[in-house]
């Protein structure tokens, strides 16, 4: 049967097909990946707290917090460091407008000495004069080296791989939507090139009572009249039975198989009749 169809067009849609299968297995492989890293860096965040801050001697991080009072003055922040002779050293840059709810804020930064012990060191924020705020306390972890600090992490990703499982899971996402797309137009591409065939793919085969019925895709202008029969075919174009069709609905044509094999994946339903793909081609 796959002599009758033109084989450039026949070639194009298989290739479209297997473009499609590897691009979305690949889809599939990146999202899970980036599921995962997602996972493994929330995990690590909930077990850590979000105000445990780790750092290296001689590192410095930025921080910012809500600010207890409506219009503050750098006075008026309090930052006080546990113990008193820690390590590390507090300045304060500004206040700010939030960027979410237009509230203000404050930001500062942390640095650790050069010559800074390992250990773990407290901050406490305080505003003079705001009463009934709870203070924002904040744990400094200090490490020796790069490598003490990735044998501490709590994401597993960080301290097996050394990779950050948030950044992970935004390239490994992004890659994933984009092959998705891929996938979609390469799907579309398959299903316009098997329509030009006159053929549409069975997406759905199922019992009604002691007869087999499948579902495949078919234009309203393409469909045939109910009680005509159709070939179906393998995906690599053999006649495998024949189907009678029973309705069209909503862009899907419902058919009772009469005599055919199993169905592989991918078989299709010829909606045209065999001379009439032969005259086409």
């Amino acid at each position: 049967m796959r002599s009758h169809f033109d084989p450039r067009l026949w070639q194009a849609a298989t290739l479209a097909r297997t473009r499609q299968h590897a691009l979305g297995l690949v889809s599939g492989i990146l999202l899970a990946v980036a599921l995962l890293g997602l996972f493994d860096g929330l995990l690590a965040e909930m077990r850590g707290g979000t105000n445990q801050l780790e750092l290296l001697p001689g590192e410095s991080l930025t921080l910012s917090g809500p600010a207890a009072l409506k219009n503050p003055v750098s006075s008026d922040l309090v930052a006080r460091l546990t113990p008193p002779d820690a390590p590390l050293r507090f300045s304060l840059e500004g206040f700010f407008t939030g960027y979410w709810f237009g509230n203000g804020m404050w930001r500062g930064e942390v640095m650790a000495a050069p010559d800074a012990a390992p250990g773990s060191y407290g901050l406490r924020i305080t505003f003079k004069g705001a009463i009934g705020q709870a203070p924002q306390v904040y744990t400094l972890l200090v490490h020796a080296d790069a490598a003490a600090r990735r044998e501490a992490s709590l994401s597993f990703l960080r301290r097996w791989f050394d990779i950050n499982p948030f950044v992970l899971a935004a390239l490994c996402g992004g890659a994933g939507v984009l092959l998705g797309g891929a996938t979609y137009a390469f799907g579309r591409r398959h299903v316009r090139l098997l329509a030009e065939l006159g053929c549409s793919e069975i997406y759905r085969a199922g019992l009604a009572g002691e007869t087999c019925r499948i579902w495949c895709l078919a234009a309203r202008s393409a469909a045939p009249r109910p009680g005509t029969v159709r070939m179906v075919l393998d995906p690599a174009g053999a006649v495998i039975g024949e189907a009678r069709v029973e309705q069209w609905r909503k862009g899907s044509l419902e058919l009772t198989l009469l005599d055919a094999g199993p169905l592989p994946e991918g078989s299709l339903v010829c909606l045209r009749p065999p001379s009439t793909v032969a005259q086409n081609r």
